[in-house]
């Protein structure tokens, strides 16, 4: 059986309630559903949350540096020079390499015969 992250932290909130330790609860959780389907840490962390008296499921907003670059320009780029490196495009785009690398791989492109090509699996 596949869980969410958001069905173990209703586990974990159910457990919570019920005024069970996080330890337990992890040890629990994966005894039942499978080794390392979360972690004590992670446990400790929502069990945490909890008692702060934030009781949502969600992930929190996480602060940091948005991303700068347009998707739609990285393709625009990469499609009238399928050829050009990591670096150029970062150089072209005013990103870091890494940002233009993650980039490429949300929209799917990887490396192949040095040329950007759409990444999709076929039956060969």
């Amino acid at each position: 059986m596949e869980l969410s992250k958001r069905d173990i932290r209703a586990i974990l909130l159910f457990n919570f309630k019920k005024g069970r330790k996080a330890a337990e609860s992890a040890r629990d959780i994966n005894e039942t559903f499978g080794e390392e389907m979360t972690s004590e840490w992670s446990a400790r962390k929502w069990f945490k949350r909890f008692r702060s008296g934030d009781l949502s499921l969600e992930d929190r907003e996480r602060s940091g540096r948005p991303s700068v670059i347009d998707d739609g320009q990285l393709k625009t780029v990469i499609e009238k020079d399928p050829c050009k490196t990591t670096r150029k495009l970062a150089e072209e785009l005013k990103v870091s390499q890494k940002t233009a690398c993650n980039h490429l791989r949300a929209l799917r492109k990887s490396r192949k015969l040095d040329k950007w090509v759409k990444h999709d699996l076929n039956e060969n």
